[in-house]
């Protein structure tokens, strides 16, 4: 026991010593709230001038929104590998944005060629836990489970210079990519402008690009989270599974002010993959620890992804004039049995079947629904 407790010691302060320190640490309280309000707001402002020079280059006619998902990101990959080959072909996209396993796919949907669907595949298609994170069982950082030296490989093999030349020629035509993260120290969440940050280049660039993607998919407490400007970066799926912003849409006011007041105006269509299910799906349960948290959890996780898609559909019905939204989401049919919550987490039989569903999916001209998700108090379901 006295030997445990000095390597606990030991451990805690090599911990605390890797620490740089927050630029929040010797604020008050009212302080620190008026440094994170003028940090979101410069971001909101620069999001919105990067939106501007988009629109004064093209008006955006298609716009991509990828959720989380973890290794049920397969099933994404596997609807944009579908899409290619559908009726009217899969489009090219104005905007894209990304969440966690969203956000890794993110980059190679919003470039959109063959070879990037490849890549999307033998990721989503081969990976195991090995080559996304450490063994719990073995010594890892201090502020995680385990650690996530393998997904920042895996980051650094495939998002290269070139893929992020690829990302900044697509932005200087007028098109743009968006990930975020949930910023610790300032409890926001921050959305990167990685097309920007392509385009503009520089010393540092390309390690910058794969650090924000690494911080993206940085679940926390599992995942150590990424510093990046002096705070600590982790999943977004801490606030939004997937996100929109009105601004996005080219209707914003500083798109309006480019726009030629005798100008008719379009408003795009939003495709949103969901990489989860949205319903719940009845089973029996166990009465131990393990399989109650693991329940709750995908309750809670389907909960905020339906309330997500469901503001989207809100804003989609309420814009004048409404602009088309549709979505798909993996069903529930999908993936059977249940996966063993003690079970690996990246298990490529599991993903070569999700991925497989997801290409099903978009053999049907049905397979995207439209409309308001139902909620489980939703009155229209009264009676059924």
């Amino acid at each position: 026991m006295k030997h445990l407790t000095i390597f606990a010691a030991l451990f805690a302060l090599v911990g605390c010593a890797a620490q740089p320190e927050s630029r929040f640490a010797h604020l008050d309280k009212t302080a620190a709230r008026v440094m994170a309000a003028k940090m979101q707001e410069q971001r909101e402002a620069e999001l919105v001038d990067d939106l501007q020079s988009a629109f004064e280059i093209r008006q955006p006619r298609n716009i991509l929104v990828l959720s989380g998902g973890g290794a049920d990101g397969a099933f994404g990959c596997g609807v944009l590998n579908g899409w290619r080959s559908a009726p009217g072909g899969r489009p090219q996209f104005d905007v894209v944005t990304g969440v966690s396993t969203g956000a890794l796919m993110a980059t190679f949907a919003f470039l959109g060629e063959e070879c990037d669907d490849a890549v999307l595949r033998q990721v989503y298609t081969t990976s195991r836990d090995q080559d996304i994170h450490g063994s719990p069982f073995e010594l890892g950082p201090p502020n995680s489970v385990v650690d996530t030296g393998p997904l920042r490989k895996l980051i650094a093999r495939h998002v290269t210079a070139k893929t992020i030349a690829r990302v900044a020629d697509a932005h200087r035509a007028g098109r743009r990519l968006y990930v975020a993260t949930v910023d610790l120290d300032a409890g926001e969440l921050v959305i990167w402008p990685l097309s920007k940050i392509a385009a503009e280049g520089g010393p540092g660039c390309v390690e910058r690009f794969q650090k924000i993607l690494l911080a993206t998919a940085s679940v926390p407490v599992f995942f150590p989270p990424v510093r990046i400007d002096g705070d600590l970066h982790v999943d977004a799926g801490l606030r939004e599974t997937l996100f929109l912003r009105r601004a996005m849409l080219g209707v914003a006011a500083a798109y309006d002010a480019t726009r030629p007041a005798t100008s008719s105006y379009t408003p795009p269509t939003v495709w949103a993959i969901v990489n989860q299910r949205l319903e719940t799906e009845p089973r029996a349960m166990h009465d131990d620890l393990i399989d109650i948290g693991m329940r709750s959890l995908e309750m809670y996780t389907q909960s905020l992804e339906l309330a997500n898609v469901r503001e989207i559909a809100h804003l989609a019905a309420a814009h004048q004039p409404a602009f088309a939204f549709r979505y798909v989401s993996l069903p529930n049919s999908a993936d059977e049995p249940q996966p063993d919550p003690l079970g690996p987490m990246f298990d490529p039989v599991r993903m070569r079947r999700l991925y497989s569903s997801g290409q099903s999916i978009m053999r049907n001209p049905s397979g995207w629904h439209e409309g308001m998700p139902h909620a489980d108090d939703d009155p229209l379901l009264a009676g059924l």
